[in-house]
């Protein structure tokens, strides 16, 4: 077997091992710990729209005070969003529906609590805005996706993020994820001729950066060998005051 073959095999097993992680931090939060006793009915709301004649940069703006939110893209040039949103009843007794904007190229979402798929196109860029106060955050950045600067904050819950070497960086990108307390887990395979820079940093937890091929700076921190060359650059900035950072860069 070839060591691309063991390489991708690993990344795959990681990838899904994340993935669960993820799935497990957003039900947890959403539902409460009484997750396997959980019986109180629960709504779904369904908004989508095309590209149409949208252009220039698309920034997605999630604030949510507790649950899951997931953010994949697909290779679909004619879809601006598809978003899912799960509510409990009791909720939206109290709080009413939950409602997604679009104004001025922002894509808005600002809710109590609820689990939320997202699912993004590839026919505009897009920036990332991601607030959550309770609950866990996963990022798939696959299928060509066009994306610039991302930020993701949680208050105590995960953060994951996977970004596949098909992406389409916009410029110098920054991207910024930050957790109170929580554990943030990153797998990123860069673009060829991509430059980067990983710098973490946790009060309390380990550290633990992957980066073959990259020149260490200080043990949390690493650059690629083209860092001061490269025509276009992504800095990852991973923080957790409370929790453990996992980054395997390639």
């Amino acid at each position: 077997m070839s060591n691309y073959q063991r390489n991708t095999s690993v990344v795959v097993c990681i990838f899904a091992v994340i993935i669960i992680g993820a799935i497990g931090i957003g039900a947890l939060s959403f539902y409460g710990t009484n997750w396997f006793n959980w019986s109180t009915a629960s709504t779904d709301f369904h908004f989508d729209a095309e590209v149409g004649a949208t252009t220039g940069t698309v920034t997605l703006d999630i604030d949510l005070g507790v649950g899951g939110v997931s953010i994949i893209f697909v290779d679909n040039a004619t879809l601006l969003y598809d978003i899912d949103i799960e509510v409990q009843n009791n909720t939206l007794e109290r709080d009413g529906n939950p409602s997604v904007t679009f104004t001025s190229n922002t894509i808005g979402l600002d809710y109590t609590a609820a689990g939320v798929n997202i699912t993004l196109g590839s026919g505009v860029n897009y920036t990332l805005a991601v607030d959550v106060g309770t609950g866990g955050v996963d990022v798939e950045l696959v299928d060509g996706a066009h994306i610039g600067d991302v930020s993701i904050a949680t208050e105590t819950g995960g953060i994951d993020l996977v970004m596949t070497d098909d992406v389409v960086i916009l410029g110098n990108a920054t991207f910024d994820l930050d957790t109170t307390t929580g554990a943030v887990s990153v797998i990123a395979d860069f673009p060829t001729g991509l430059g980067g820079s990983v710098e973490c940093a946790a009060a309390v937890g380990g550290v633990d950066i992957t980066a073959s091929g990259w020149v260490q700076i200080t043990s949390n921190h690493y650059e690629t060998t083209d860092y001061d060359t490269a025509s276009q650059i992504v800095t990852f900035v991973i923080e957790t005051t409370t929790g453990g950072i996992t980054a395997i860069f390639t």
